[in-house]
């Protein structure tokens, strides 16, 4: 999987969006709990789960900016370990794809994530809109409230998900998303992991920590990840080191970038080191704690 991004940057309604969320703060997330129908199963360990939610008027008007989205489902893939037990504290990645109409399944892209995050102790999530949408309707805004009602759907299965810590990753578009989307769950009071860009040529996760006013020093103790293919031509290596630098100058504490050779294809293969760092670097702030 892999193929430019079309667009350079977020949607403007982003800006919006953050200050309706600064705004209503932890309503939302009730709000999707109460309202929340599912078509589904209880969790299946060690697999996926696949589930469809209503969307309530609430998050619909979110998405559509004042009036309400064409998307009143969010069709919601969960990914547990085997020895998932609702009483252990996992930590929840969520995981968002690009924009472009031949890629932008979150759900296909958790399944080329799946095994190796599984294989962690990580639970896996990721949402797409049932209703048919185009590039434009695609935006930040959107994926925001997709992944809430795809949270309040676990937590209804598995309460312990209002809690849980949370890591967002994505390739190309998808990491673009998934940094701005990092920002706006940490506006929310969500406890953030840690960050996995692969493919990135944009520094999403600095502008949406200033859009939703978190750039604070827990904000730049995040781990971010950054994967480089050696022969992207989309997203360089030299992009990868331009968002590290950003960071960097912006106070970002622990950035890491990793190369594989291979293009701009997404690649599994060193998202299990990034996911370990960030367990990693949880386990030393809690001793620093």
């Amino acid at each position: 999987m892999g193929a430019p991004d079309p667009r350079d940057a977020l949607s403007l309604r982003a800006a919006r969006c953050a200050s309706k969320l600064r705004m209503r703060q932890l309503a939302l997330l009730t709000l999707c709990l109460v309202s929340a129908v599912l078509k589904a199963q209880q969790l299946h360990a060690g697999g996926l789960s696949e589930l469809e939610v209503e969307l309530t008027p609430e998050l619909r008007e979110l998405a559509g900016g004042g009036g309400l989205s064409p998307v009143a489902h969010a069709l919601v893939s969960i990914a547990v370990p085997a020895d998932f037990n609702e009483s252990v504290a996992w930590p929840v990645m969520i995981i968002s794809a690009t924009s472009d109409a031949k890629y932008n399944s979150s759900r296909r892209l958790l399944g080329v994530y799946a095994d190796t995050a599984l294989a962690r102790g990580w639970i896996l999530v990721a949402a797409d809109p049932e209703e048919p949408i185009s590039v434009e309707e695609d935006d930040a805004t959107l994926r925001y409230v997709l992944n809430a009602a795809a949270l309040a759907a676990l937590q209804l299965q598995w309460p312990g998900a209002g809690k849980a810590p949370l890591a967002f990753g994505g390739f190309s578009g998808g990491s673009k998303y998934s940094g701005w989307l990092a920002a706006a769950f940490a506006s929310q009071g969500r406890v953030i992991m840690g960050v996995y860009l692969a493919g990135i040529n944009q520094n999403t996760l600095l502008s949406g920590a200033r859009q939703f006013k978190v750039l604070d020093e827990a904000f730049r103790d995040i781990p971010v990840f950054l994967q480089s293919g050696e022969k992207d031509e989309v997203s360089t290596p030299a992009d990868h080191r331009g968002v590290r630098d950003e960071l960097r100058r912006a106070g970002f504490k622990n950035i890491r970038i990793e190369y594989f050779s291979g293009g701009h294809v997404s690649d599994a293969r060193l998202l299990g080191t990034a996911l370990d760092w960030f367990r990693e670097i949880a386990a030393r702030s809690a001793k620093i704690k």
